[in-house]
């Protein structure tokens, strides 16, 4: 299987470099409910030129409304879910379950994606998932290999097929997406909510521990799986999610470049000579991986959790922003106490001393230059006086304006702050011809066939087709075809006029055209012009109508006003204050599933007391789940069960345990409750979100990252505690 190129999009910029890159699909966000409402976006006015261009180009639309939504704002967001749905757009990615509920009751046909805010990753929570109609997950990008091909396996024989999407190039988020509370409550409650697509980003800060260390605790490398492709393909990923819609055009055009590549190489390998041997003859180019570099990284890649924990190995280190690429040391400086030889007396020079700025001379790492590490006038450095040993929050560097190759891969460079010292190694973060390379494109093209027919006496015809889509568009002349009386026209000529095809976008390539004609007949190159440009209109029309068509005409106004009376959109809303005093009065109090069944073979439990399963469970609680399932809900049959993820609330229900839903669910709304309770479910603990009081705390991340420290002191001096799950595979930081 062939698995779908997926590319972020923050603006029209990056749509035009998704496109053309290669991208078999891009998502996008709107004017809101959207998870990244920092990205450029579109507004109403620009969707339906943007869902054109990609559709015109044979490239998929998924509308990212990815946020908790509050009830008085539901109608708003069901009523926008349907706006872009008659545009045609080929799928929604959502998060809240109140909003996944309304859509799928009433819009159907709308594929629905079911986003990594959702914290799906097991393969339990996919009957739950089916009744929402979700097509598509997008699950924890902390699933292992083993763990993404357990659940593709399960989606793919669900009634009918749930597709996986898995991210492979990107920022990571350090806490499981969908659970993160930091930058809402960090200093005090920023109130800028991952939840609510206004992150922060707290995880990129520096935080200091018992010790007195002071590093970025929180603040992982962005992921590179491209070396990893046959390995995915095989554990059954549909599609590949590029990470960036607040990311430049270049960094769009050169990853999505690079992982059609691969893709490509890898899919034809597998046509030749099977899967097991082009697995093995599957390779990346350094030079290209050079250039995944170049464009954005946070002190190189990591392959997440795809194989292991990498603990320690997964944090930025020095820096949680672009690091750049290594570019060699500083050998000498040049500054108003030196002399200046008269081969670098030169204007630039003269007026940087005049300034009091310094020059360098760097020496250029031989290995860095052989992957195609240059400089330039213009490019952005930054000077670091030991490699990952200290903080650069605000180091030495800036723009040379200057640059002058002395041989010996030495180069002058300058001008700099006197910060910069002999010895410094020196990263190139701003690369002032990457964006004129990575952009310097041509114009996706869609193949299509065309044949010609004129014979005398008769109108001639040309049929074109769009090899793709299979659509074909017939146009018929005006005009009879005559003998010549003079030149005839012969059939060269009409194919270089039905191949000039301009910017339509459709191209017939080198092949394509076959012309019928008669011998000796007079044809106008200004009617076979017209048939062209009217067979190529045609046959675009037909494409972008196809996708309107395959539709289910969007609700009319009528149709939502119905809706929204019948549902109660704005009045019944989420009551939040009752929780969490739902169970047995004010007397329930929430105990580690681990912990419970201890003290129950200890007999010390207490009636007071309701077992809860983590909102994480992945790994050692789902494995202690699954092996003492029966032994658990025998036990637990009495009490009843808190559950935080979607998981294990169907399987203990089917085993007649009364199951309470958690805050990790994320029940935001009143629709989210109503889901809940169809799933069997009695609503204890909405999500956090709501601030609803919880004696347990109010964990500000769940990760899979070992975080030695007991305590993280924020930049405005804030401890947090940071503490194991009963489990031991999990940190939670408070």
């Amino acid at each position: 299987m062939k698995a779908e190129l997926l590319a972020p999009i923050g603006g029209k910029p990056h749509l035009i470099a998704a496109v053309n890159s290669g991208a078999d699909a891009v998502y996008m966000g709107g004017v809101a409910f959207n998870a990244r409402v920092f990205a450029e976006n579109f507004s109403d006015e620009e969707l339906p030129e943007a869902i054109r261009y990609a559709h015109a180009h044979g490239v998929k639309v998924y509308m990212t409304l990815n946020t908790l939504v509050r009830d008085d704002e539901l109608a708003r967001a069901f009523e926008y879910a349907n706006y872009v749905y008659g545009l045609g757009i080929d799928g929604l990615i959502i998060q809240d379950l109140g909003l996944a509920r309304l859509l799928h009751k009433y819009l159907p046909e709308l594929p629905l994606h079911f986003s990594t805010q959702g914290t799906l990753y097991n393969k339990e929570a996919l009957p739950a998932a089916r009744a929402l109609g979700i097509r598509r997950v997008v699950p924890a990008r902390e699933l292992s290999l083993e763990e993404i091909k357990e659940l593709s396996d399960a989606a793919a024989a669900t009634d009918p097929p749930i597709e996986v999407e898995v991210f492979v190039h990107g920022a990571l988020c350090m806490c499981y997406s969908g659970q993160c509370q930091m930058s809402r409550l960090l200093g005090q409650g920023s109130g800028r909510s991952g939840n609510r697509g206004t992150c922060a980003q707290p995880c990129r800060q520096a935080y200091t521990d018992e010790s007195g260390k002071t590093y970025y605790a929180l603040s992982p490398k962005d992921l590179c799986l491209v070396n990893h492709i046959p390995e995915l393909i095989s554990a059954g990923a549909a599609s590949f999610k590029i990470e960036g819609r607040i990311k430049s055009p270049e960094y769009v055009a050169v990853v999505t470049r690079i992982y059609r590549k691969y893709i490509d190489k890898y899919d034809s390998l597998l046509r030749e000579f099977g899967a097991e041997e082009a697995a093995a003859k599957y390779e990346v180019d350094e030079k290209d991986l050079m250039m995944l570099r170049r464009v954005f990284n946070r002190g190189d890649f990591t392959e997440g959790y795809l194989f292991e924990n990498p603990g320690e190995d997964i944090l930025s280190g020095a820096s949680p922003k672009n690091q750049g690429i290594f570019l060699g040391r500083v050998v000498a400086l040049i500054d108003s106490e030196n002399k200046v030889t008269e081969a670098d007396e030169r204007a630039a020079v003269r007026g940087a001393l005049r300034r009091g700025k310094v020059l360098a001379c760097i020496s250029m790492d031989k290995a860095a230059k052989e992957m195609g590490a240059y400089l330039t006038s213009g490019d952005g450095l930054e000077f670091r006086s030991e490699e990952k040993e200290y903080l650069v929050s605000n180091p030495a560097g800036g723009v040379t304006t200057y640059v002058k190759d002395i041989g010996d891969d030495c180069y002058i460079i300058g001008d700099f702050d006197k910060e910069v010292s002999g010895g410094d190694l020196v990263y190139k973060v701003t690369d002032s011809k990457l964006a004129e390379e990575a952009l310097d494109m041509a114009e996706r093209k869609l193949p299509a066939t065309m044949q010609f027919t004129a014979r005398e006496g008769q109108y001639p015809t040309l049929v074109m087709t769009d090899v793709r889509a299979g659509y074909s568009a017939e146009i018929t002349a005006d005009y009879k075809v005559e003998k010549a009386n003079r030149t005839p026209t012969d059939a060269e000529r009409i194919e270089d006029s039905l191949r000039r095809l301009g910017d339509t976008t459709y191209t017939t390539g080198m092949t394509g055209i076959d012309v019928q004609i008669d011998d000796g007949i007079m044809m106008p190159l200004s009617q076979v012009n017209r048939m062209r440009r009217e067979a190529a209109d045609e046959l675009l029309d037909n494409r972008l109508r196809a996708v309107i068509n395959s539709r289910t005409a969007k609700l009319d106004r009528t149709r939502i006003d119905d809706i929204k009376e019948s549902e109660g959109l704005g009045t019944n809303a989420l009551d939040a204050s009752i929780y969490p005093a739902k169970i047995r009065g004010n007397k329930a109090k929430p105990v580690p599933i681990e912990e419970f069944m201890d003290r129950y073979k200890n007999g010390n439990t207490d009636a007071s007391e309701i077992p809860y399963v983590l909102n994480v469970s992945k790994g050692k609680l789902d494995k202690y789940l699954e092996e003492n399932f029966d032994e658990i809900a025998g036990v637990v049959r009495d009490a009843g069960i808190l559950i935080g993820n979607l998981g294990w609330l169907a399987r203990f229900k089917d085993a007649g345990v009364p199951v309470y839903a958690d805050y990790g669910l994320n029940v935001f709304n009143n629709q989210a409750k109503l889901f809940i309770e169809e799933l069997g479910a009695e609503l204890y603990m909405p999500s956090h979100e709501t601030d609803v009081k919880d004696e347990r705390g109010i964990p500000l991340m769940i990760t899979e990252h070992p975080i030695e420290a007991e305590r993280l002191v924020d930049r405005k001096g804030e401890a947090h505690r940071v503490e194991r799950s009963d489990s031991g595979d999990k940190t939670l930081i408070y």
